[in-house]
């Protein structure tokens, strides 16, 4: 069968193919017009040549082309021909603003060179702020350009979880996202779309959907009740038991009689042992199988138990989503449910010894003094599980209704317009409902029955534009967001997924773009689970966290290290920002302070007694070396190499990341340091850098790096304050370009309260900016900037304050 279907988007476009592709070609070409309209070509005037040539040129000739000219370029910058049209080119207009900076600090020309007069210093600052004034001036009168963004990796996937309700890894195949500039992955200018990765989207809707729309009728349910073990007296290097110490499991095995896809439920009945001074025991349920000499898990769900009386926990999850074993094959066939106790004080594995348990006597790891252990009791698998059939999965999409027995066609045309509502985040117009409803007429005698067909036309609405992009239709002149579009862009920053019932009534109601209903969101979002998304995902990116999973803890040099303790490292620096915003405290902390968030394992490598349990929680310091961003393991493991610290990794993140005044990259001819000595090795940090200093080409550089990664050398790889280094003294002190003595971490905190607060606070106000719009940031948002640093300082860099003036902003709010 053919059709002929028309899709208008700026033009009609028309495709003629089988029916089963035509609305995702549709889609496809759609997603194409669309990106090709949304590009908006932007009038260059140009600026104002003859000053520039009469009055600054011949400056630039004089003190700055011989560093930065045809010849040399020192940090790799060259401006004899870089472009002077602001507006026609972005990056040269952007090196031109961070040259003016450079100027206004004072740092330009260097010491050896001829220094400006006031009078060439005012020409050339005067001269680059009046180009950008004036190219802010006309970016304004454009009306801006069309947001188009779409959802990245971790926005899809659980827009997709929200939206069906299902866990499910949607994001499966997709490819990895690349980071922006500042190291964001919501940057629409990174975000690209493929024709492959359409059918990726595609395989992804059709997979989530077959789980969720039921075609058959209900399935059997198994229920299995273990009160002990099934599967002999050992697994691997565990002893099989109903007492759980660290070197104990619970395992129930079933062979033939289990679901394969579907909910399931696992009850587990237990009491604990939770001696005093130490953490509660930790639950871990998981479901698996053993091919052969491997064993193959998922973790259902891992918890604390602080109660010591018998209790009944419950764990859920989708079958299909564990590893299963093919039936009739293997030597160990079955799913089997198994239950750890994953406390571990990191203590030596006992020796094994003859013993009484289970009512038993047999060989095992006698019960060690003190330690929190679980008895189990019972545990039940049963699945799949369900209210009634079909799932309310199925029924929230496919409702009950008369109409679907009396006219299905408007019955198709009402499951879709509830649908597409949520799918969109906006009501949808009609011509957007009829377009799915004829798709499904065209397609209905092609599939076996109703839902067949349904699942399909609803993948449909899974891979077009106003699903997968953050779509704001272009207008000629500027207007506000509507409230559909307002509970969007809040949703995404928040919560990286779809605006939730309550987001969704206010937009109905028009009630949102309220101020003062506005902040109550705000501050609810932040608090709900799902505000967790944004303290993640903005601290990882912004702090460049996420590049410690490339740092291989060396665990020659740090024996006994244990490798999930780098979770809980970054744990601490997002739970400490949480921390901050909830309630209402200022940014300046994150320079110093005088508590951080601490769980027991992250306190026992701090060594701060008194912490017990899982949970983060703000704990005092008495150790002054280690409050704020500088004194936590996440920051200080990133800036080493795994085996040592690396002190010029942590000073350009400092600079970087904290201040935004970036170091320029090294020339490329620049050999790494262990090159330059064969006794590379024994040398101290500050004799490897003392390598570089010597060298002229190098020297400059160095000296504006080195003494901020050189005050945090008292920390090493993991973390952990020391005196010594490979059996040399950690000497600690250096001096900063503008004179500062640095003597460790202390006093470089302490410069930085006190002389880097603004350029500090105006940096976390730019990247938390350019994460909130998914973009870069342009000249034209300098005011913007500069409004909301100033509102930051006057009201103490409270970071709960800056998110609500942000939000509130034109930039947010305005189309």
């Amino acid at each position: 069968m053919e059709w002929r279907c028309r899709y208008s988007m700026n033009e009609d476009v028309e495709v003629k193919i089988d029916a089963m592709n035509s609305l995702k070609a549709t889609i496809l070409l759609t997603v194409c017009v669309f990106l090709l309209a949304s590009s908006r070509v932007e009038a260059v005037k140009p600026n104002n040549n003859r000053r520039f040539k009469s009055t600054v040129l011949p400056i630039l000739e004089a003190k700055c082309f011989g560093c930065h000219g045809a010849d040399v370029q020192e940090a790799d910058i060259r401006l004899d021909n870089l472009s002077t049209d602001f507006l026609a080119d972005r990056a040269a207009a952007t090196a031109w603003h961070e040259a003016m900076h450079v100027l206004n600090k004072g740092e330009m020309p260097p010491e050896d060179g001829e220094p400006l007069t006031a009078k060439e210093r005012n020409v050339l600052v005067g001269w680059i702020r009046g180009e950008i004034d004036r190219v802010k001036a006309e970016l304004k009168s454009t009306g801006g350009q069309v947001v188009l963004r779409r959802l990245n990796r971790s926005e899809y996937q659980n827009t997709m979880q929200d939206l069906l309700g299902l866990e499910m890894d949607y994001a499966r195949d997709l490819p990895p996202e690349g980071a922006s500039p500042d190291g964001f992955k919501n940057n629409g200018q990174s975000l690209q779309m493929t024709a492959i990765q359409l059918e990726y989207y595609l395989d992804a809707a059709r997979r989530g959907l077959d789980r969720i729309i039921e075609t058959q009728d209900a399935p059997e349910v198994f229920e299995h009740t273990f009160e002990k073990s099934n599967v002999g007296d050992k697994w691997f290097n565990y002893e099989v038991s109903n007492y759980l110490g660290r070197w104990q499991g619970f395992y129930g095995k079933m062979v033939d009689t289990y679901p394969e896809e579907g909910d399931y439920l696992v009850t587990v009945t237990a009491r604990a042992d939770i001696p005093e001074g130490r953490g509660a025991p930790i639950m871990e349920v998981s479901v698996g199988y053993r091919p052969d000499t491997e064993q193959i898990w998922k973790v259902t769900e891992k918890i604390e138990i602080t109660e010591s009386e018998s209790k009944t926990y419950e764990f859920t999850g989708r079958v299909e989503n564990h590893p299963l074993p093919v039936r009739g094959q293997g030597k160990f066939p079955g799913l089997v449910v198994r239950v750890l106790n994953q406390y571990d004080d990191g203590a030596a594995k006992p020796k094994e010894v003859e013993l009484e348990r289970d009512g038993k006597k047999k060989k095992g790891i006698p019960a060690e003094e003190g330690y929190p252990i679980i008895h189990i009791e019972s545990v039940t698998f049963k699945g799949p599980v369900y209210e009634q059939w079909p799932p309310h999965r199925h029924r929230a999409i496919l409702f009950e209704s008369d109409l679907r027995e009396t006219n299905e066609q408007a019955y198709v045309g009402e499951v879709m317009k509830r649908f597409l509502k949520r799918a969109y985040r906006r009501p949808a117009t009609q011509a957007e409902i009829d377009r799915f409803v004829n798709f499904y007429v065209v397609i209905r005698p092609d599939f076996p029955s109703f839902e067949a067909a349904m699942k399909e036309t609803l993948a449909m609405a899974l891979i077009s534009p106003p699903f997968l992009y953050l779509l704001e239709p272009t207008q000629d002149k500027k207007r506000d967001l509507t409230d559909w579009e307002l509970a969007s862009r809040l949703s995404y920053f928040l919560w990286s997924t779809m605006p939730d019932q309550d987001l969704m009534h206010l937009a109905d109601q028009g009630q949102l773009s309220k101020p003062a209903v506005l902040n109550g969101q705000i501050l609810r979002m932040l608090q709900d689970e799902r505000g967790w998304r944004f303290f993640q995902q903005f601290t990882d990116q912004w702090l460049k966290l996420e590049n410690t999973a490339q740092i291989a803890i060396d665990t020659g040099t740090y024996k006994g290290f244990d490798t999930t303790l780098k979770q809980e490292m970054l744990q601490e620096t997002r739970y400490f920002l949480r921390h901050l915003v909830l309630n209402d405290l200022s940014a300046m902390n994150m320079l110093n302070a005088d508590f951080t968030m601490l769980n027991e394992p992250l306190a026992k490598h701090y060594g701060v007694e008194g912490v017990t349990g899982q949970a983060f929680r703000q704990v005092a310091l008495t150790d002054e070396t280690r409050g704020g961003l500088l004194g936590q393991s996440s920051v200080l493991m990133l800036g080493s190499t795994g085996k040592d610290s690396h002190p010029i990794r942590r000073a350009v993140w400092l600079r970087d990341r904290l201040l935004n005044d970036p170091p320029a990259p090294p020339p490329p001819d620049v050999p790494d340091l262990d090159e330059t000595n064969p006794d590379f090795a024994k040398l101290t940090i500050r004799e490897q850098l003392e390598v570089h200093r010597d060298k002229e080409s190098c020297a400059s550089c160095h000296r504006g790096i080195d003494p901020w990664g050189i005050a945090l050398e008292n920390f090493d790889a993991i973390g952990k304050f020391r005196l010594q280094a490979n059996d040399k003294p950690v000497i600690a002190s250096d001096t900063l370009p503008d004179g500062t003595e640095l003597a460790g971490v202390v006093s470089l905190k302490k410069y930085l309260v006190e002389h880097r607060s603004e350029d500090f606070a105006r940096a976390l106000v730019s990247r938390l900016t350019v994460y909130a719009l998914g973009r870069n940031l342009e000249l034209s948002d300098e005011d913007l900037i500069d409004d909301l640093s100033s509102s930051f300082a006057d009201n103490d860099y409270r970071i709960l304050h800056l998110i609500e003036q942000l939000v509130a902003s034109d930039a947010f709010q305005v189309k």
